[in-house]
């Protein structure tokens, strides 16, 4: 272990020991500052694509590891995102370089491997999709559509007949977070108009809503990570992100009331001091003295977006609130410019989700959630 990293870790370590936390700016100065390190993440390799970590983003231990294509997938979307709102070439240039190494790293088949380069993954594949879809619609480039249909088509041949996926899927199981998978065929069939991508669809989202409780919980076998015992707020806010994007886009009451249901959950147990539980029960019930940020990040989208849909202020306000608490835990007091911007998996540093470690996907929540709560408020200023 490298001495900064030691030094490095042990300051991180105590400020959250000590509960000291970043001060509150205007949004474009923590989204800018997150965005820079995104952009530290992606110059830290040599392909073109963001660094993993160990598991995505800077480790403390070790330090910058080789680029991650499912995340590099869906980062593509935020660099466009805020290429529009800045007018800065570096971020579109930076988005076609990541969608440029996606498609080196494409297989025969369409499929795209895990983190190692090695193994066919189905969620890997659907998180491509997303920005291979955005680089056409950015650049109108065929390369980068006939890349994503390739995808879209091995997907939809790895799907069962209930609609999940086992072959190449996480442990071979089906897991309701794989809904995120099923949001990327519809994407598919909004730029190619092919019913087969929404037929794979549908029939995912409606296995997934056949997993739901009446109180909104989606089955905890279903939608937790290997070797959990209850899933995390990021892969809980996957499954509804999923299902709600699907009924935005269909514009499908149904499951645009699943996710609401979901969230309604979440909601209810919000503690007055924002700090929402890692993991939650079947019965809503937060565990664990820890805080998963970029489910917090990924809630928070969520929350704006039923805002949009329904009216209510109720989301909006907790989606404000959920944002707040993100900002005064960005890394903005350690003086390495490695984690300087970024937002770490865990508070504190310690917890388990990805515990010491600065994934490239809480960066790219946390600039999401920012820029969609500045435009909720611009267009109702308006």
């Amino acid at each position: 272990m490298k001495a900064a990293n030691l030094t490095t870790l042990g300051y991180v370590t105590l400020l959250d020991s000590l509960r000291i936390r970043s001060s509150l700016k205007a949004n474009e100065f923590h989204i800018a500052k997150a965005m820079q390190w995104l952009c530290r993440a992606q110059d830290s390799t040599d392909d073109g694509g963001v660094s993993e970590g160990v598991s995505e983003g800077f480790h403390l231990y070790h330090g910058w590891l080789p680029s991650y294509p499912a995340t590099t997938g869906y980062i593509i979307e935020t660099f466009l995102d805020y290429h529009r709102i800045t007018d800065g070439s570096d971020f579109r240039e930076r988005a076609i370089r990541m969608a440029d190494w996606l498609l080196e790293v494409q297989q025969d088949d369409g499929a795209i491997p895990d983190s190692s380069l090695t193994h066919k993954m189905v969620f890997d594949t659907g998180q491509v999709i997303f920005g291979l879809v955005r680089a056409f619609e950015e650049t109108e480039d065929e390369k980068y559509k006939d890349a994503a249909v390739t995808a879209g088509e091995w997907l939809v041949e790895q799907q069962e007949e209930d609609g999940t996926w086992k072959q190449h899927a996480l442990d071979g199981i089906p897991h309701t977070y794989y809904t995120r998978v099923a949001w990327s065929l519809a994407e598919l069939h909004r730029v190619t108009g092919r019913d087969s991508f929404l037929a794979a669809c549908k029939r995912n989202v409606d296995w997934a809503i056949g997993q739901q409780q009446r109180n909104g919980w989606f089955d905890k076998a279903s939608a937790t990570l290997k070797n959990h015992p209850h899933p995390f707020t990021h892969t809980i806010a996957y499954t509804a992100r999923g299902i709600l994007e699907v009924g935005l886009y269909t514009d499908d009451d149904e499951y645009v009331r699943s996710a609401a249901m979901a969230m309604n959950g979440v909601i209810d147990s919000i503690p007055k001091k924002m700090r929402l539980p890692g993991t939650y029960n079947s019965i809503w019930k937060g565990e664990g003295r820890f805080n998963c940020l970029t489910g917090n990040a990924q809630l928070a989208i969520i929350l704006l977006k039923l805002h949009k849909r329904k009216g209510d202020s109720e989301y909006f306000i907790a989606a404000k609130r959920i944002n707040k608490y993100l900002k005064r835990r960005q890394q903005l007091k350690v003086w390495s410019k490695n984690i300087r911007g970024a937002i770490a998996g865990s508070y504190p540093i310690w917890g388990k989700y990805l515990h010491f470690t600065y994934p490239n996907w809480a960066a790219k929540f946390f600039v999401d959630a920012l820029l969609l709560g500045d435009a909720l408020k611009r267009k109702e200023a308006d």
